[in-house]
């Protein structure tokens, strides 16, 4: 029979538990309930448990039928770093290893505060010995991972693991996401976790720091659908009502006065929701202009929010994409272990227990490798003899050699002493250097965001300015197309000499690149009745790299550029001619 354990995530305002199997090949859910906080008692993962909360966790357990003693808990937070690292194709049991003595490249803090784990995110490498193995590679802080062991030791219970939310769910999903690409998003009371699940392979993790907190309270301080005092009375009421409902076009036309109170409730909702549904969408298409190959399959939701009525349609059609709950896993008969609950509360829970992490204190880390070693040294050859033979002259060796060092090791001994109090004074920098991390990491994804999403058309109206500005007055436009990547002008002047005037003047806008402004088509009409000559051309024109900022031009260069522009003209003149 299984290992039975208990799986433990806590929110900000609720604690969700489950008993499971541990570490199985099937899964069981024995148990699942839910218990409130009374209190705020974690902040972005780290815990604060008081008296009073451990009392009512010990009571839940004990109301359940709660025997068992493992527990696992399954964390979420801002200050867990992660990266994806390839290493060397090593044994299994040798990639710790690997990872330990290159963990100053990939975290350049002091891992001494930190504990590390890793999951194998595949291989990469088409032949065997080119082959590498891909990780994905976290840190957590030490100091995040005591109050886990503080209230598992108030609750008389053993920590078997403590696992990552997103390796957690990864766990339910990845059968379920065996083939293409498929977006998992846990919606949480105050932020949402993105993560991009291909071919059964996590391949990409984002946080996004906005949850259902906001759409709750809102329902909560109004009447329309009844009264509202709790957070699990909230829940109820958005998965059970249509509290979340897009917004028509008849809805924004109608009058302001015409408005229900109902009305009224579901646009304040709906405003509360807006937040969340961007910040995920752009994670979404940072991560679709990052991933090469196929297009995203689907969106999968899950978490407390994924089952607020009106929440699925909301991000499809925010995102143009199928977006489907999570109501059943491959490998998982999870209707029947939730006929009357909601499964997408407890997904980090139930997948918790099935291959977790294992964040360690290091002193329990410490107290493992004593015990190995105590079992592991009661056998061998005794060497005593020759241990005593070699002592023997090695004592003696040292006790000539040792006037020759002294000197050298009392200056080195000073020298420690003084580092290590000029350390003590420095810890203090610990936490502020840890938020520069996080807050550079977030700036760095964001930059990289804003980066993808960049286009001369954001420039389009002071493009058209400057075409208003420096074209001859003589030129009509007839027709404009752009994309963001360069523009195609149709125009009508009088004589060919206008043709070149008009493209000398667009070689000098500073959104476009000179080089790239072509003619493409001249057409000469006569009107039959008026006599009246035009000449109709194309132009087609690259623009500039977005950022780009023309540097200032010489005379030589301006001489250049009208040598240019009249040797176009006469070459233009030249072929009619000849024709």
């Amino acid at each position: 029979m299984a290992a039975k354990a208990i799986t433990i995530e806590i929110g900000y305002s609720l604690t969700k538990i489950c008993e499971v199997d541990y570490k199985a090949k099937t899964h069981k859910i024995y148990k699942s309930f839910t218990v409130p906080n009374g209190a705020e008692v974690i902040h972005d993962g780290a815990l604060t448990a008081p008296p009073e909360y451990v009392e009512v966790l010990r009571r839940a357990l004990a109301a359940n039928r709660v025997k068992t003693k493992q527990v696992v808990f399954t964390i979420t937070s801002s200050k867990i770093a992660s990266r994806e690292v390839t290493i060397p194709f090593v044994k299994e049991n040798r990639i710790a290893d690997v990872v330990n003595a290159n963990a100053t490249d990939y975290f350049p803090v002091d891992l001494s505060q930190y504990q590390l784990a890793y999951t194998i995110l595949g291989t990469v490498g088409e032949t065997k010995n080119a082959q590498q193995y891909k990780l994905l590679v976290m840190a957590v802080p030490s100091a995040l991972l005591t109050g886990y062991y503080e209230l598992a030791k108030a609750l008389k219970l053993e920590v078997a693991a403590i696992d990552y939310a997103s390796n957690s769910i990864f766990q339910v999903v990845k059968e379920e996401c065996a083939k293409g690409k498929h977006i998992v998003v846990k919606i949480d009371e105050r932020s949402s976790l993105v993560m991009a699940v291909e071919n059964s392979v996590l391949t990409f993790t984002r946080s996004v720091s906005y949850g259902f907190e906001e759409i709750m309270d809102t329902v909560m301080n109004t009447l329309c659908w009844g009264e509202v005092s709790s957070v699990e009375q909230a829940i109820r009421v958005l998965q059970r009502n249509d509290c979340i409902v897009p917004e028509t076009e008849e809805a924004s036309e109608s009058e302001e006065g015409s408005k229900s109170a109902k009305d009224r409730a579901q646009e304040d909702v709906r405003d509360a929701v807006t937040p969340l549904i961007n910040g995920i969408t752009r994670v979404i298409d940072y991560y679709a202009s990052r991933a090469s190959g196929e297009g995203i399959e689907r969106i999968l939701i899950t978490g407390a929010g994924a089952d607020f009525k009106g929440m699925a349609e909301m991000l499809a059609r925010e995102t143009n994409m199928p977006v489907t709950v999570l109501k059943e896993a491959a490998g998982w008969n999870l209707m029947r272990n939730f006929k009357n609950e909601c499964f997408s509360e407890y997904i980090a829970c139930v997948g918790a227990a099935v291959s977790p992490l294992g964040f360690k204190q290091e002193s329990e880390k410490r107290g493992k490798d004593k015990k190995a070693k105590k079992e592991g040294g009661g056998q061998g050859t005794n060497w005593a003899p020759l241990a005593y033979s070699v002592f023997g002259i090695g004592l003696v060796a040292a006790a000539a050699l040792a006037a020759v060092p002294m000197i050298g090791y009392a200056r080195l001994t000073k020298t420690n002493m003084e580092l290590k109090s000029q350390a003590g004074s420095l810890e203090d920098i610990i936490p502020i250097y840890n938020e520069y991390v996080a807050v550079s990491n977030e700036h760095l994804m964001v930059d990289a965001m804003y980066t993808a999403t960049e286009s001369r058309n954001e420039e389009l109206e002071e493009f058209l300015g400057e075409l208003e500005d420096k074209l001859p007055a003589n030129v009509n436009v007839v027709s404009f197309t752009s994309d963001p990547y360069e523009v195609t002008i149709n125009m009508k002047v009088q004589t060919k000499d206008d043709v070149g005037a008009a493209v000398e003047q667009m070689r000098t806008f500073h959104s476009l690149v000179p080089e790239m402004v072509t003619v493409t088509s001249i057409v000469e009409e006569e009107n039959e009745e008026s006599g009246e000559h035009t000449v109709n051309f194309t132009v087609t024109a690259a623009y500039q790299a977005v950022g780009y900022e023309p540097e200032e031009e010489t005379a030589e260069d301006a001489g250049e550029t009208e040598n240019g522009a009249a040797e176009d003209a006469a070459a233009t003149n030249e072929a009619d001619t000849a024709e």
